[in-house]
């Protein structure tokens, strides 16, 4: 928005007619309406007046005019510290979205690199059948009959093969385990949690990276 813009639509929402702001500010009509034309630009009187007719708040205002506009008042000495200020926080501000983009980056980076410090692998499972419990002396080939006091079938997988055949003292005797089958599985890495994060912490930063370079 232009100054002259700006200072037409405060008068309006004063619900003055040019006469009256210009009687109210103390200046002629004819300056008033230059002004509001964008002709011209205050002096530092004219516009201290103006700020004392309308109430202009001069934060309000910096916020709403275009910067070509601020750098034709910025010979104003009571705006030239606030304009000061609005540039080195225009100057600062993507400086610290640029260093959080960067260390979120590297961070997000390192996290991403961290999950995958051990690669995803297929591994085979090997399944051992045991019918029950045998005495501890007892043939291996000895036959367990379903519902005597020692059959308690169970299975048991394994990531190494232990051959065709083991035994396992338990209490009250041993088992032997058969080999009845086997299945490749995948092993999901141990640090593949970190990759949330880490894409995360990616897209933050180039987040940064944008807000910086829409705000210049």
């Amino acid at each position: 928005m232009k100054f002259g813009d700006y200072l037409r639509q405060q008068r309006a929402e004063c619900g003055w007619i040019q006469p009256e702001a210009a009687a109210r500010a103390k200046i002629e009509q004819s300056y008033l309406s230059k002004l509001e034309n964008n002709k011209s630009i205050p002096s530092g009187d004219i516009y201290a007046r103006l700020v004392q007719a309308y109430g202009i708040d001069a934060q309000e205002m910096a916020g709403v005019l275009f910067p070509a506009e601020l750098d034709r008042l910025r010979e104003i000495d009571s705006l030239r510290d606030l304009l000061l200020q609005r540039s080195r926080a225009d100057i600062e501000t993507p400086r610290r979205l640029l260093l959080a983009g960067l260390v979120a980056l590297m961070i997000g980076g390192g996290f991403v690199g961290f999950s995958q410090l051990e690669p995803e692998r297929t591994l085979t499972q090997y399944s051992y059948q045991s019918t029950g419990v045998i005495a501890a002396n007892a043939p291996l080939d000895t036959d367990i009959p379903p519902g005597s006091p020692g059959a308690d079938e169970q299975t048991k997988f394994l990531k190494q093969m232990r051959g065709p055949m083991f035994t396992e003292q338990v209490p009250g005797g041993k088992r032997v385990w058969m080999l009845v089958g086997s299945n490749e599985i995948v092993q999901v890495p141990p640090y593949r949690w970190a990759l949330i994060p880490g894409i995360a912490l990616i897209i933050g930063g180039l987040g940064c990276f944008f807000v910086a370079w829409r705000w210049r």
